[in-house]
């Protein structure tokens, strides 16, 4: 698999036969890793779509023990088999274009009509509040600013923490209301706006002063929950 945009591909014309030890290479357009589906062109389509199927999956078969099963254990069977599917990698695919996200949030809408019994039709705000849900964009937020956090107090590998600069490192900041705060990479392409680098430091500069000098993980996402509220 070659991974580059779409015009690029496509300007290469044919592609060179490769192969290791004469064993010839054969060419996908998408490949799994770690439960993530990754194309060619990292657009996503064949990822969300995957993750839609397994994502429904569980809806339609909440929908089919609900009238036998009290309301608390449906929530509880949501959280702990479908949200996950939500949760699992989405710092890695959550750039992807805003009708696949669409796409997930139908699907999040969809649950909370199934587990409140609500007509197909009904409007999701009241269910979510009623819930204590948070939005799919929302919930995003929270899980990357929670491996920002991750990053910078060594939770993760170091290729990660390295991405981050803070703000006072740097001699061409104001050091003005720059404590904690990440320095944000100008981006000249949308690939890059898009990247955990970029909209990473973005959200966590967002997030006020005592939240981001949170001394736990733990505090951290409770904290996070409460700000995005």
């Amino acid at each position: 698999m070659l991974i580059e945009s779409r015009q690029r591909i496509t300007s290469f014309g044919s592609l060179p036969s490769l192969s290791i030890d004469g064993v010839p290479i054969k060419q996908v357009l998408y490949t799994k890793s770690l439960g993530v589906q990754i194309d060619q062109n990292l657009s996503w389509n064949e990822h969300i779509d995957k993750l839609s199927k397994k994502i429904a999956s569980g809806i339609g078969a909440l929908k089919r023990i609900r009238p036998f099963v009290p309301t608390s254990t449906l929530q509880f069977i949501y959280s702990s088999l479908i949200q996950p599917h939500f949760d699992y990698c989405c710092v890695v695919w959550d750039n992807c274009n805003k009708t696949l996200t669409d796409k997930l949030q139908k699907l999040q809408n969809l649950a909370a009509r199934v587990l409140t019994f609500s007509s197909y039709d009904a409007s999701a705000d009241p269910l979510f509040r009623k819930l204590g849900w948070k939005k799919l964009e929302v919930q995003l937020k929270i899980q990357k600013a929670a491996m920002v956090y991750k990053s910078l107090h060594d939770l993760t590998p170091a290729y990660l923490s390295s991405i981050f600069i803070d703000r006072s490192n740097i001699t061409n900041y104001s050091l003005r209301n720059t404590e904690g705060k990440l320095a944000i990479p100008r981006p000249r392409t949308n690939y890059l706006k898009n990247s955990f680098s970029y909209d990473g430091a973005v959200i966590w500069n967002s997030l006020p002063c005592e939240l981001r000098q949170a001394s736990t993980l733990s505090q951290f996402r409770i904290g996070c929950s409460n700000f995005f509220n």
